[in-house]
């Protein structure tokens, strides 16, 4: 999947960029080039660095694998939304 479409970086390639040694944001900026031109891929790209394993192509604290539907009524039961201040 391209995670960074400004400069087509795929998902593989930040991966196996991490798996080369790869540590911090800085190191997949210089390395690739991703969030250096409109940002949007950098709170993905941070989460994938942080060994987060990112579920959707946005920053969602993790919501999206605790949400969860169950088989007897096919209910979405999600944990509430933090705010910000």
């Amino acid at each position: 999947m391209i995670v960074c479409v400004c400069k087509s970086v795929s998902d593989r390639q930040i991966k196996a960029c991490i798996d080369a040694g790869a540590t911090s944001m800085e190191d997949l900026q210089i390395d690739l080039g991703v969030a250096l031109c409109c940002g949007k891929c950098g709170p993905y790209v941070q989460e994938m660095v942080s060994g987060a394993s990112p579920c959707c192509g946005r920053s969602c604290g993790g919501g999206c694998q605790s949400i969860r539907v169950t088989a007897a009524s096919d209910v979405v039961v999600a944990p509430p939304l933090a705010l910000a201040a």
